[in-house]
C-alpha cells in the first residue's frame, strides 16, 4: 500500500506539484506489465486479460529573483495498452477490447518563498475529447497550516466489440469527469491531516490522517469518496444502431493502519482496508438493428436494468528497509472479496404497449479469496537508481450461492446464465500479477 502521508515518489503530470525536480535535472522511464487474467480450462478456456504501461518524463530546475522564485519546468509521453479476450463457445459470447492510447504531457511546479507552491501541467491524449489541465495551488498561512486548491481528471476509455448469438455490437466507453476541490493541510507537533472536497459535488472528498506516538510507533488513515457519471454511449449490433446504456459509479474506500519505525533505515506497517463499490445502469436494444422494420414493430425493444456491488476488505502486512544506496520492501496482502450483480431484461410489445420476456441473470460467484504476494528492490548507483517491483495474485477460493429457482422464461431467448460461469471456478486461474520496473537519473 502507498505510504502515508503522501509523497512524491517520480514526477506525476495528474498531480503536477509532483514534477518539482528539487534543484535537480531528472530524467525517469518506468514500465509497467499486469498479465491480469488467463483462464486454462472450462467454459472460457482461454480467455486473458492484459495490460501495459510506458511512461518517459524528464524535468529541468530554475531560480530566479535572487532565489525568491525556484521551480521546474517538465515534459513527458507515454502510452496505456489493454487486451481482453472473453470467449465462450457454449454461450456464443465473445467479448474483445484491444486499446492503445499514446499521451503527450507538459508542466511546471514553481515555490515562491516557500509561502506558495504552484503546479500546472497539459495532457493530452488519444482518447481524450481536449486537452485537460490539472493544476495544485498550496498556500502557506501559518507555519503548520497550508490551504488549497487543485483541480483533476477522472478518464478512462476503451472500445469493446461483442458478439451474442452470431449477431456483433461495438460499445464505446468513455469517462471523463473533472474535480474541482479546496481543502487544506495541517502538520503539527507529530500530527499530519490532510483532507479535500470537491466544490461542485460535495460527496467527492478524500483525506489522509498520521499521528506519531512515542518509541517509533504511529498510527495512520485515510478515507476517499466518489460519485461519478460512468457513461451514457449509443452502440451498434450488425453495423445499425443498437441501442444505448446509461451507468453511474459510486465508490467508498477507507483504510486504518498501524506503524512502527524500528530504526533509521527499518519499517514496519500493518492496514486494513475496505471498499465499497455500487454501479447501477440500464438501457435499451432495438430490435430493428437486427430484424427489418415490420417484425421489429413485434418484437418491440429490449430493455435492461441493471446493479453490481462489490465489498471488498484487505489485511496487509509490510516491512522496508531503506539504506543509502539499497532499498528493499515485501508484504503480503489477504482479500476477501464479496461481488454480486443481477440484470432485469424485459421485451416491449407491440408498439411498445405491455411488457413480454421477462427475466432476471443473478452472478452466482458470492466470495472471492485471496492472496498478494509483493516485493520491491532498488540500488542506487551514484546518479542512477533503478528500482523493480513484483506482485503476485494467489486465488485459492470462490463459493456460489445456493442455487435458487430460476425466474420464468417467456420467450426472452436467454438461454443460460453468462455470470454463473464468467469467473468459471477461479481455482482454474493460477492468479495476475504485475511487473514494474523503473529508471531514474539526476545530476
Amino acid at each position: 500500500m502507498e505510504r502515508l502521508p503522501s509523497r512524491q515518489e517520480t514526477l506525476d503530470f495528474n498531480s503536477p506539484l509532483y514534477l518539482d525536480s528539487n534543484g535537480k535535472y531528472r530524467v525517469e522511464a518506468a514500465y509497467e506489465y499486469q498479465p491480469t487474467a488467463y483462464i486454462y480450462s472450462g467454459r472460457w478456456e482461454g480467455s486473458k486479460a492484459t495490460s501495459d504501461r510506458l511512461e518517459l518524463a524528464g524535468a529541468a530546475p530554475f531560480s530566479i529573483w535572487g532565489g525568491n522564485l525556484e521551480g521546474s519546468i517538465a515534459a513527458g509521453y507515454g502510452y496505456r495498452a489493454s487486451t481482453v479476450r472473453a470467449d465462450s463457445e457454449i454461450e456464443e459470447l465473445h467479448f474483445h477490447t484491444s486499446d492503445h492510447f499514446d499521451w503527450g504531457a507538459a508542466g511546471t511546479a514553481l515555490k515562491i518563498r516557500d509561502r506558495v507552491s504552484l503546479g500546472i501541467s497539459l495532457l493530452d491524449s488519444d482518447y481524450r475529447r481536449k486537452v485537460e489541465v490539472p493544476c495544485e495551488l498550496e498556500v502557506g498561512v501559518a507555519p503548520w497550516l497550508k490551504i488549497g486548491y487543485r483541480r483533476s481528471y477522472l478518464d478512462f476509455a476503451s472500445n469493446v466489440d461483442v458478439s451474442i448469438s452470431g449477431h456483433y455490437g461495438n460499445l464505446p466507453l468513455h469517462l471523463q469527469q473533472e474535480l474541482n476541490q479546496i481543502g487544506g493541510t495541517v502538520d503539527l507537533k507529530g500530527v499530519h491531516l490532510k483532507y479535500y472536497q470537491d466544490v461542485q459535488k460535495p460527496r467527492n472528498r478524500n483525506g489522509e490522517a498520521r499521528v506519531d506516538l512515542p518509541g517509533g510507533y504511529y498510527l495512520v488513515g485515510s478515507y476517499s469518496d466518489l460519485d461519478a457519471d460512468l457513461m451514457d454511449v449509443g452502440f451498434t449490433a450488425d453495423g445499425n444502431p443498437g441501442g444505448r446504456l446509461k451507468a453511474a459509479l459510486q465508490k467508498r474506500l477507507y483504510r486504518v493502519g498501524a506503524g512502527w519505525q524500528i530504526s533509521e533505515r527499518w519499517n514496519t506497517e500493518i492496514n486494513y482496508r475496505r471498499m465499497n463499490l455500487d454501479l447501477d445502469g440500464g438501457g435499451f436494444a432495438n430490435s430493428s438493428a437486427v430484424v427489418d422494420f415490420w417484425p421489429s414493430l413485434l418484437i418491440g425493444n429490449y430493455n435492461y436494468i441493471a446493479s453490481a456491488r462489490i465489498d471488498s476488505s484487505q489485511y496487509h502486512a509490510s516491512a522496508e528497509y531503506r539504506g543509502e544506496r539499497f532499498q528493499f520492501s515485501a508484504g503480503l496482502q489477504y482479500l476477501d472479496i464479496r461481488p454480486a450483480a443481477k440484470i432485469d431484461y424485459w421485451r416491449s410489445q407491440f408498439l411498445g404497449l405491455g411488457t413480454a420476456g421477462a427475466g432476471t441473470t443473478e452472478l452466482a460467484v458470492d466470495r472471492i479469496q485471496m492472496l498478494f504476494l509483493a516485493f520491491g528492490v532498488g540500488y542506487q548507483f551514484n546518479k542512477l537508481q533503478l528500482r523493480y517491483a513484483f506482485g503476485q495474485f494467489i486465488p485459492f477460493n470462490a463459493h456460489d450461492k445456493e442455487p435458487e429457482p430460476s425466474t420464468p422464461d417467456t420467450g426472452s431467448g436467454d438461454g443460460g446464465n453468462p455470470f454463473s460461469s464468467a469467473w468459471d471456478k477461479v481455482r482454474h486461474y493460477p492468479g495476475g500479477g504485475v511487473h514494474r520496473i523503473q529508471l531514474s537519473v539526476s545530476f
